[in-house]
């Protein structure tokens, strides 16, 4: 089994960082429909209002403080101003900072999930989000470094009365995304993208217990280019994966039962 320690020797060993092994795909990736504490993925067309946020190399959001309505659905729109890539993550305290560790076990990782969004250089990216729950949340930029230099800012959602009473499923984090783990120590996932152009896969997945890794949805790249073939978008899988230089590679795979 892979330690974290074996794990980030073998980063920091590196010779050269591989950004195109464990690339987040964005597009198809944003429709997540899963509730989280925070809220859950918007529709556009339900848009009400759209909140232009700057990224800069001064490590600043600006603005570093957004205001919403609860129920409401905005797109926050970000644009890095700056000379490096930012991206814009957004959670509640206590997952920011376990994404924030995360981050820093595994830095070429990009996050995918609907709350988030990275602008590389010069570029624009957006976030739609519905703000489902009242209270206070937060978003910062994960890419290692970032955050501890102050990148990081706070979104205060306003409490609606006739919300006040809410569902016990959106008071909860959903589990939905960490399937419990075969007894083979083979990961389940459901494939959300084969790229046979890049040799790739896009997985949703539970627990990585072998990569001490929390479900999410990555990239990977695979020991064997005919499953490009023989898996398609939407199989529920079990499989494997594991740390392959600087990259993540799936390097078992089967259907799931």
């Amino acid at each position: 089994m892979l330690t974290v320690k074996k794990l980030l020797a073998a980063l920091m060993c590196a010779s050269a960082v591989s950004y195109s092994a464990v690339v987040l795909a964005h597009g198809d990736e944003k429709n997540e429909t899963e509730k989280t504490a925070f809220g859950e993925p918007g529709e556009a067309a339900h848009v009400k209002r759209t909140l232009d946020v700057t990224m800069g190399d001064n490590m600043r959001f600006v603005p570093d403080h957004l205001e919403v309505k609860q129920g409401e659905t905005v797109r926050i729109r970000l644009k890095n101003t700056g000379s490096m890539a930012h991206e814009f993550v957004l959670g509640t305290e206590e997952e920011i900072a376990e994404h924030a560790e995360l981050m820093k076990k595994f830095p070429d990782m990009k996050h995918t999930d609907a709350h988030s969004a990275r602008a590389e250089v010069g570029q624009t990216a957006e976030v739609i989000w519905q703000f489902s729950n009242a209270g206070d949340f937060t978003y910062a930029c994960l890419i290692p470094g970032h955050m501890e230099s102050g990148m990081r800012g706070t979104v205060t959602v306003v409490a609606d009365a006739a919300m006040m009473k809410k569902p016990e499923a959106m008071e909860k984090k959903s589990t939905s995304a960490k399937p419990a783990m075969a007894a083979d120590d083979l990961s389940e996932g459901e494939i959300r993208k084969v790229d046979t152009a890049q040799g790739k896969m896009t997985i949703r997945h539970g627990e990585l217990k072998n990569l001490d890794m929390p479900g999410m949805t990555m990239v990977f790249s695979v020991k064997d280019a005919a499953w490009l073939k023989q898996f398609k978008e939407g199989d529920k899988i079990r499989f494997r994966a594991e740390m392959i230089g600087s990259g993540l590679m799936v390097t078992k795979i089967s259907s799931a039962p």
